[in-house]
């Protein structure tokens, strides 16, 4: 059976690396957006649209991801806290 603690521990990191891979998301997403302000030349827009869209994707995507080990984070708290683990 798994330790309570080392699996609030896990998820803690787990919950830390997701945060940090939706802020290099935001970050990346920035820096397109402003490669197309910058830019003196022609683009091609609905590239631009598939490509703005398809990073906003994995970001959707580990959003939820996120959701998922923060309420599991907090369902182990309760555990740890020794409150009934049902809910009604």
């Amino acid at each position: 059976m798994t330790n309570p603690l080392e699996n609030y521990q896990e998820l803690v990191e787990e919950e830390d690396n997701l945060i940090n891979r939706i802020e290099t998301c935001k970050e990346t997403i920035d820096a397109v957006l402003q490669t197309l302000y910058d830019k003196d030349g022609p683009v091609h827009v609905q590239t631009v649209r598939d490509i703005l869209s398809a990073m906003h994707e994995v970001q959707v995507k580990l959003e939820r991801e996120l959701l998922i080990v923060q309420a599991n984070k907090k369902l182990t708290a309760r555990h740890m806290d020794h409150k009934p683990s049902q809910f009604t």
